[in-house]
């Protein structure tokens, strides 16, 4: 190896190694699923060192009553397959449903998956919009690989970010497509870069933008979102209905809304071109950074109005990537939350 590559570039070219290892798992392990008798009723499953009996119907239906949380599992031999985790003790602790992603998000029973096409690994992206049942409703295709999924709080619209060119949001020529769709219709209500942007009262356009990371605020039709213009990162804020965006701030990357509507957590990028977990006061405009120490490249989900959780890879071997929880005060230390898991949504 070049000695002149740092410690810090090294690790970056592993993580990227392992995480398109993780893609083509999870693809690979779609393929032999949708081929395989996958009755949910017939899968044994463990919840977080306590066996369940037969995991079926009855566990989902039990599970979705109260707050949960969908995942999707990273553990052989059912990599890719998405699970459901009660966030109360009383009830199953986990559940295994018969829809297979590689990212996902839920809302309302509507939910957005997706996966690459066994058919085209890495370069045909299928987006499943499915209901509580984990059915498909809806269908589409589009080229590129998969980065990031939202769904309203209301369940009424999803989002999903793909690249278009480039595999990381630190390549120079990365391009990417964020869309828009109604869950109840499957219906494509345009690319973020279809709306009009405005920036200090007046319209901001350019060839070069480009969007990603959206996230909802309960009304639905409010959103937040990344944009890119050459070197330059902002935070957005859009309008669905009018199909506006407004630029509000620098460096806010990957935005998600608390709960409560308050704040953003987010990854902000730093001098050394690492992201840091971040969290934003939008009354305020006031940042927090968090305790992770680590470069995190994901779009975190609120687990409460006090606690993040995200995915990142874990280096306690066998496991490859967990979700991890964090105090979103800046407080405490990463801890794992789900072992062999990845994209976590909480079902409130």
């Amino acid at each position: 190896m070049n000695p002149s590559i740092s410690r810090q570039g090294r690790q970056k070219i592993f993580a990227w190694i392992v995480l398109c290892c993780i893609a083509l798992a999870i693809g690979y392990t779609s393929w032999v699923i949708r081929r395989a008798d996958t009755g949910a009723n017939q899968i044994q499953v463990q919840g977080q060192g306590t066996p369940l009996s037969i995991a079926g119907v009855n566990d989902l239906e039990a599970i979705q009553k109260r707050p949960h949380l969908l995942f999707v599992n990273m553990e052989a031999p059912s990599v890719g397959r998405v699970k459901l985790e009660g966030l109360d003790s009383a009830l199953p602790q986990r559940a295994p449903t018969t829809l297979t992603c590689e990212r996902i998000h839920y809302a309302a029973r509507n939910g957005i998956c997706l996966m690459y096409d066994s058919a085209d690994l890495a370069q045909l992206v299928t987006v499943t919009l499915f209901g509580s049942d984990f059915k498909p409703r809806h269908q589409l295709t589009t080229n590129g690989l998969i980065s990031r999924a939202r769904v309203s709080p209301d369940g009424r619209y999803a989002a999903f970010t793909v690249f278009v060119t480039g595999h990381s949001y630190m390549d120079a020529d990365m391009s990417t497509a964020t869309i828009l769709l109604d869950t109840a219709t499957g219906a494509n209500l345009g690319n973020l870069e279809e709306f009009e942007t405005w920036k200090d009262g007046q319209l901001y356009q350019a060839p070069e933008f480009n969007f990603w990371g959206v996230t909802f605020a309960q009304d639905s039709n409010q959103f937040y979102a990344t944009l890119q213009n050459r070197s330059t990162i902002y935070l957005v804020q859009g309008d669905v209905a009018a199909r506006k965006l407004t630029v509000l701030r620098e460096n806010v990357e990957c935005p998600s809304l608390s709960p409560d509507g308050t704040r953003i957590a987010f990854k902000k990028r730093t001098s050394t071109g690492l992201w840091q977990l971040t969290v934003l006061d939008l009354a305020t405009m006031q940042e927090i950074p968090l305790a992770e120490k680590e470069s995190i490249d994901d779009q975190v989900e609120w687990l409460d109005n006090e606690r993040i959780l995200y995915h990142k890879l874990d280096y306690d071997a066998p496991l490859l990537a967990s979700v991890f929880v964090l105090p979103a005060n800046g407080s405490g230390k990463p801890e794992v939350f789900i072992p062999n898991a990845i994209s976590p949504v909480v079902v409130r």
